[in-house]
This record gives C-alpha cells, sequence and structure tokens, in this order.
C-alpha cells in the first residue's frame, strides 16, 4: 500500500474535518483561472494527465498541496483569496470541471442553456471555496493511504482511486475518487465518493430541490452574491426536508 500526505475528505456526514471537504469540493467542481502570482507559489507545473494513471495523478496532488502550505499556513489564514489560487493551480489540471457541473445539474442540466451550465458551474464552485476553503490550511501529513488497485488501462474510460483516512480518533474512513477519460484521453477526476455517499449525487439533490422552489438562475444569483452562506443554506434546507 502507498502512503501519502493527501489531505482527509470531509464527510458529507459531518465525521471528517472541514479542511478535507474543501479539497473535495475542489476535486469535484475546480475551475478558477488563476492570476500568475498563484502558479508562482504553487508546486511545480503537473505532468501531462494523459502521461498518469489515476493513482499517480492522486499522488501528484497530495505532494503538490503539501508542498505548497508547507510554511505558509499563517500566510493563508490571513489571506484566504491565496489560498484559493493556490488550491486551484494544483488540482484545476486535473479535473472535468464541466462534467462535474452536468452532474449536480442533472436533468436541469438538459433544459439549460451553456451559459447557465457556465455560470452555475463557477458561481457554486466559487461559493463550496468560500465556505470551506480555509480549512484546508489545517490537515496535517500522513492520513491517507491510496490502496492498491487495477492498472488504469484495465478499466477504460472510468477508474477509481481508492483510498482510506485516518481520523483524529483512530477510526478509519473509506474516501474514493472517480475518474474518467476526456475527449483527449486524459484521465480527469469528477467525483468523491465518502463513506459510500457521492459527493456529486448529494449536491445534485440540494441543488435540485433549490431549483424547484425557485429557479436555475435564482439558484445562481443567489450563489454569486451569498457564497458560502448559499451552501450552508441549501444543506440546512435539504436537512429539513
Amino acid at each position: 500500500m502507498q502512503t501519502t500526505d493527501l489531505s482527509p475528505m470531509n464527510s458529507i456526514r459531518a465525521s471528517l474535518k472541514p479542511a478535507a471537504l474543501a479539497l473535495a469540493t475542489s476535486l469535484a467542481l475546480g475551475g478558477l483561472v488563476l492570476p500568475a502570482i498563484a502558479l508562482a507559489q504553487a508546486a511545480p507545473a503537473a505532468a501531462p494527465a494523459a502521461a498518469q494513471s489515476p493513482q499517480q495523478i492522486v499522488q501528484q496532488i497530495a505532494d503538490q498541496m503539501g508542498t505548497a502550505l508547507k510554511g505558509h499556513r499563517q500566510e493563508y489564514k490571513k489571506d484566504k483569496s491565496k489560498l484559493v489560487a493556490v488550491i486551484n493551480s494544483i488540482l484545476l489540471p486535473h479535473f472535468d470541471t464541466t462534467y462535474a457541473a452536468l452532474l449536480v445539474l442533472g436533468r436541469y442540466a438538459r433544459t439549460a442553456t451553456p451559459q447557465q451550465i457556465d455560470e452555475f458551474r463557477q458561481a457554486f464552485y466559487n461559493a463550496l471555496i468560500d465556505r470551506y476553503a480555509e480549512g484546508l490550511v489545517n490537515y496535517r501529513e500522513g492520513r491517507v493511504t491510496i490502496l492498491p488497485g487495477r492498472p488504469a488501462s484495465d478499466r477504460g474510460r472510468r477508474d477509481i482511486v481508492r483510498t482510506e483516512v485516518a481520523l483524529d480518533d483512530g477510526r478509519k474512513v473509506a474516501v474514493d475518487y472517480v475518474f474518467r477519460r476526456d475527449s483527449e484521453g486524459q484521465w480527469k477526476a469528477f467525483d468523491v465518493v465518502i463513506e459510500g455517499i457521492s459527493y456529486i449525487a448529494a449536491y445534485r439533490s440540494q441543488v435540485g430541490e433549490e431549483i424547484r422552489r425557485t429557479s436555475l438562475d435564482a439558484l445562481i444569483k443567489r450563489l454569486q452574491s451569498e457564497g458560502g452562506k448559499a451552501i450552508d443554506t441549501m444543506k440546512k434546507q435539504s436537512a429539513q426536508g
């Protein structure tokens, strides 16, 4: 087995730290265009994804995230915009952002315009990062074990990287990263499954409920204006429903 220093993922059931949902959020929905300063602060640029297996990608993200945060935690605690930029510079090359947004929208994607889909993707992602990014500063190395898996070539267009996360109390939680090949043949992640709960499926339910109550345009505007508060409201309304 291969042990890495990837941040643990925060369970939708709230059994994991907020630090980890920030990473899960980025993993599933990353999508910001980064300023030059962010790229300078982050770890070296990734090798082409086509040359890497999904397991190698998860390992690389772990290594780069640890390098980027080491010695800079206090700086990022004071300036969240720098932290968000670093997260994106490391994660963005490896995630199918459009596909993830379509899955979160579910059936509502069929009637949405390309502009609405893009605006939703950006607003939803920004809101999630606004809510959870600060927690990522507090993660510590050595919490994740990448479990053995078959070579990616055996799985065609989809693959799953299975990991095990060690919590502070000694418990271990299963966290799976779901990948697919994009149109250029590169492996890109699009979902995180925590203790059997799909990140995409959980937020699809919350987003769908809000669209039914209001509209997609109204949801986009609320995400843009309220940021992380909009995410908290959706979660509370979903729990009450």
